[in-house]
């Protein structure tokens, strides 16, 4: 077949264009261009993904995670971005690079709105630690436990951090408010408001007004707890002196002759000649409980309490403890109390119930046993000190 010079010569180009060799050099580089006779230049991969990649300096300010993304082609030809800061970790793949362009846009877009709207809510500390306490807390803890843990907060945190601004907390800031704990040789006080301060950051987290906690740099040693001791017959009776004429003696009675945690105090009712209250230690999403101690006559005068005297808080009562015995916690007479049940010849198993110690070796007896009110009101008029 015969071929016009014109021709020949465009075979010649295509032949010296489109020569094996380059071919398959081509194959082995993705980005390079082939050229054929008589087309306008290719738009290269490398430069489609420049194009998507380039947002104006208006976006950029309106939005500065654009000037973030990674931007590449995967090995199988995919356009991709991906963005891996500020606690973000997200990528968008297309075929088409104006698509991963747009949707990185959009995504940005988003998450800036989102940021306007938590900083309008976004304040202090304490309003983050209230909105805590009011939304979660309080829905899974007894009203005594919850009264409790916000007063930790009142008294150890909010003093120190409470009006600071959110985001503007450093991990130093949380360890000065521990440290200043431990110096005083608060350690279990310390283990309870570490955990406030991590349940509270991670609320934050949850409803995106931070991006990590400050706590995950901060640092307790382990407290070690110490086990209560009851009063001695001697400290009893010195106790019972000490007390008469404290504005607080009423607290100290109840707490000696019912052995009733301190946060069980403010839930308490009478009932039939009994005192019942909420148990203390009540684990989140469980029913309710509460147990019934017989009331003894050397207490009988001292109910129902004042309006007044149910304002009372629990850690006054301790810090008023403290002042008549420096060497025992008030805890320490509800020890006193099971001690001198026991003494007084009150059998174990009503001790038991009575404190809401259950022993699992001894989970038949506790089960299967009941005691009658009448018998109970018998065994109480046993106890003395």
């Amino acid at each position: 077949m015969l071929l016009l010079n014109e021709d020949a010569k465009n075979a010649e180009a295509a032949a010296s264009v489109l020569d094996p060799k380059e071919w398959r050099a081509s194959k082995s580089e993705p980005f390079r261009e082939l050229l054929f006779p008589g087309c306008e230049k290719a738009v290269s991969n490398e430069e489609a993904l420049e194009e998507a990649s380039n947002y104006s300096q208006e976006e950029i300010a309106k939005m500065p995670r654009l000037k973030d993304g990674h931007f590449r082609i995967t090995p199988d030809g995919l356009y991709q971005v991906r963005y891996r800061r500020d606690g973000f970790n997200i990528q968008f793949t297309s075929k088409d690079p104006k698509i991963i362009r747009k949707k990185f846009l959009d995504w940005c877009r988003s998450v800036n709105e989102a940021t306007r709207a938590n900083n309008k809510r976004m304040g202090t500390f304490r309003q983050i630690a209230e909105e805590f306490f009011t939304t979660v807390k309080k829905a899974n803890v007894s009203a005594s436990v919850y009264h409790d843990l916000w007063r930790s907060m009142e008294l150890h945190v909010l003093p120190q951090i409470g009006a600071m601004q959110l985001r503007k907390i450093a991990p130093s800031d949380c360890q000065g408010v521990l440290n200043a704990l431990l110096e005083k040789g608060k350690g279990r006080t310390s283990e309870t408001v570490e955990d406030l301060l991590n349940q509270t950051f991670n609320y934050a987290i949850g409803e995106k007004l931070l991006a990590q906690s400050p706590m995950r740099y901060v640092k307790i040693p382990a407290h070690e707890r110490e086990q209560g001791t009851s009063l001695s017959p001697e400290e009893t009776r010195e106790f019972l002196d000490k007390i008469e004429g404290s504005a607080y003696r009423k607290f100290f009675l109840i707490f000696l002759y019912t052995g009733i945690r301190r946060n069980e105090l403010h839930d308490a009712k009478i009932e039939d000649g009994f005192l019942s209250v909420l148990c203390g230690k009540q684990r989140t999403g469980r029913r309710e409980k509460r147990r019934s101690i017989p009331i003894s006559p050397a207490i009988a005068d001292l109910f129902p309490l004042t309006e007044e005297e149910d304002r009372v808080k629990n850690d006054v009562l301790s810090k008023n403890f403290k002042k008549i015995y420096p060497n025992h916690s008030l805890k320490d007479l509800r020890h006193t109390f099971t001690t001198a049940c026991l003494q007084s010849g009150i059998p174990k198993e009503l001790v038991d119930v009575w404190t809401a110690h259950v022993n699992k070796k001894d989970m038949t007896t506790s089960v299967y046993t009941h005691f009658s009110k009448e018998f109970q009101r018998e065994q109480i008029l046993k106890l003395h000190f």
